[in-house]
């Protein structure tokens, strides 16, 4: 019940994203209707979230297809949308593409059109220049400076509990296009309906802490550990706050001065494990200890394997391998413990 999309490699930006059934449709034999997709061609990183109308039987397939198919037109024609100075245009041009995309598929399908309604969600960036395009409901926020923005709203439909689809006719009118440059924006965040619920306070329009702290995380751990987390978390948190599907695509640009722990001064490293600096210097045992068993747990190691090698009791190596865990920058799996913060970076 979880989709993931990965397509290519970008050394600039990394991506992580799942989408989860809803209990609702976990009850009802319901297929997860929300789908995302990420795509890097051409030096343009794309991504999408699109959630498939609940009143629509296959819009799961309409959602799928929308997804890949914005993906691939942004990252082929990213200079012609960027530089087209007319928005409408754009927008029409999309709209009338997605439209013919999901055509062919009805026929394939043979079903109506209708039936294959989601929202649409999606960014692009090439260099310094961005595109974002959003349809219906859903959120899109961003990270700037190290503080959380919100660059779009979720877009409702006539009536209360309703919201626009590719498929509405008046989705060219409350479709969103925005065009800028980054700046100092490190990371884009899309989300469905769904994880609203968890992850986004519509009183105050602003999005969970967490999510931050979840983007700079992707500075220093490996990706692949950080998406089986997030897998984790949807499946079992964000998934019990609601009935309906959940998904979420977190794109983040990467830290290029950060080469691995290892190559941290003492200084940096005492930050970064939230040491207290006396003298702004901070203390060399302390570091080193951190130092040493986190090198040691590159491999999987029990308690009393770790306390062996660094020469310390286990009751008194607890406290270091909690405020690791704590931190985010080890794991354990039952007994045992294993470093998952980047040491040294391949270059």
């Amino acid at each position: 019940n979880i989709t993931y999309h990965f397509i290519g490699e970008n050394k600039m930006w990394n991506t992580i994203q799942c989408a989860v059934q809803g209990k609702s449709h976990i009850k009802t034999g319901v297929p997860c209707q929300d789908k995302t997709y990420s795509l890097f061609l051409n030096g343009v990183k794309v991504i999408a979230l699109a959630d498939g109308a609940g009143s629509a039987k296959l819009s799961h397939y309409g959602a799928e297809s929308s997804t890949k198919f914005i993906c691939q037109e942004l990252a082929e024609n990213f200079d012609s949308y960027f530089l087209n100075e007319d928005g409408l245009s754009v927008k029409q041009l999309l709209i009338k593409k997605i439209l013919e995309k999901l055509t062919e598929k009805s026929k394939t399908l043979e079903c109506e059109i209708k039936d294959l309604a989601s929202t649409l969600l999606v960014v692009a960036i090439k260099e310094n220049n961005f595109i974002i395009s959003h349809i219906g409901d859903g959120v899109i926020g961003y990270l700037k400076n190290d503080e959380l923005k919100i660059a779009s709203q979720p877009e409702n439909g006539e009536f209360i509990n309703t919201t626009v689809f590719t498929t509405s006719k008046d989705a060219i009118m409350t479709m969103k296009l925005i065009k800028g440059n980054l700046g100092d924006i490190n990371g884009f965040i899309l989300m469905s309906d769904g994880t609203e619920e968890s992850l986004y306070n519509k009183k105050t329009k602003s999005l969970a802490d967490v999510l931050k702290k979840i983007m700079n995380s992707s500075l220093i751990l490996n990706t692949e550990i950080l998406q089986e987390q997030l897998q984790y978390s949807f499946e079992n948190v964000i998934r019990e706050k609601t009935i309906d599907d959940c998904s979420i695509v977190i794109l983040t640009k990467e830290d290029i001065l950060f080469k691995g722990y290892k190559e941290l001064s003492n200084i940096e490293k005492a930050k970064l494990l939230n040491i207290n600096l006396q003298n702004k210097i901070p203390e060399k045992w302390l570091i080193k200890r951190y130092d040493n068993i986190l090198n040691f747990l590159e491999n999987k190691a029990t308690l009393k394997e770790v306390a062996k090698y660094i020469y310390l009791k286990p009751k008194y190596l607890k406290k270091y391998l909690f405020k690791l865990q704590q931190l985010n920058f080890i794991e354990r799996n039952g007994k045992l413990f294993k470093t998952i913060l980047i040491l040294e970076k391949n270059c």
